[in-house]
């Protein structure tokens, strides 16, 4: 008995803590999930910038002298306002068939009156060539007046001179996507002289001869119509017979009215 009350008594204490499973491991996923959450709500508010500010931050990323300790190196930085609202898709206008209008006309007439001056083969044709310009279109026409033929004798068949004279104003309204009407018109041989089913096949012809000189230019799909009138609408109306209402007029509307 009297040993046992001397054995000494023995206390033991357990430190406070948590082992294995139960460590810090956890905070430190928790951490990468709050990086990562953040990361990806920054790429998704980059995303919804304007083209303007999303240039300005791939700038400063990509220019090393962004980092220097003075002003930054893109003055777009300090233009970031935030995420802006949603832009409408804007789409292009669809370019217009026709894009002659007054202004136009004139510079055509003038170009086509410096192709005739500058070419000693067509000066000739000076006399020929009227440009007459309206407020809704522009009408070149080609007459046969001072005894000059545009025309083979007894033909409807263009002269040499004449088709370059052609291909050249053609080559002139190459440049403009106008298109275009081509007339033909005949004198009137009076009673007994000739029938109108001639007049209307010659100027019929004679149409169709300058859409072929015309349309090497400016191609068939700017050539709205072809044809002959005969003599239904004179030039000179008190003079019938007179040569000058043989002609061949080239009429280009405007796209819209002046």
């Amino acid at each position: 008995m009297a040993d046992d009350k001397k054995q000494p008594i023995i206390i033991k204490k357990k430190k406070g803590g948590h082992g294995g499973h139960h460590g810090g491991a956890w905070k430190i996923a928790y951490a990468d999930l709050v990086t990562a959450m953040m990361a990806f709500f920054l790429v998704m508010w980059i995303i919804g910038m304007d083209v303007e500010t999303k240039q300005g931050i791939a700038e400063y990323f990509n220019n090393m002298s962004a980092r220097a300790e003075h002003e930054p190196a893109s003055a777009q930085i300090v233009k970031m306002r935030g995420v802006p609202p949603a832009r409408p898709h804007q789409v292009p206008p669809k370019p217009k068939d026709n894009n002659l209008d007054r202004q136009n006309a004139e510079g055509i007439a003038g170009q086509i009156d410096g192709l005739i001056k500058s070419n000693p083969q067509l000066e000739k044709f000076k006399d020929a060539v009227q440009v007459d310009i309206d407020d809704d279109r522009m009408r070149v026409e080609l007459t046969e007046a001072g005894g000059l033929s545009l025309f083979l004798p007894d033909s409807t068949q263009l002269k040499p001179e004449a088709k370059r004279l052609i291909e050249g104003i053609s080559a002139i309204m190459k440049r403009n996507r106008a298109k275009v009407i081509i007339e033909g018109h005949s004198e009137s041989r009076g009673a007994g002289g000739g029938t109108g089913q001639t007049l209307w096949e010659q100027s019929t012809m004679r149409a169709i001869a300058v859409r072929g000189a015309l349309a090497a230019g400016i191609g068939d799909d700017r050539i709205l119509e072809v044809k002959g009138l005969g003599d239904t609408h004179l030039k000179m109306r008190d003079d019938p017979g007179n040569p000058a209402n043989r002609r061949v007029a080239i009429v280009a509307p405007y796209d819209e009215p002046q």
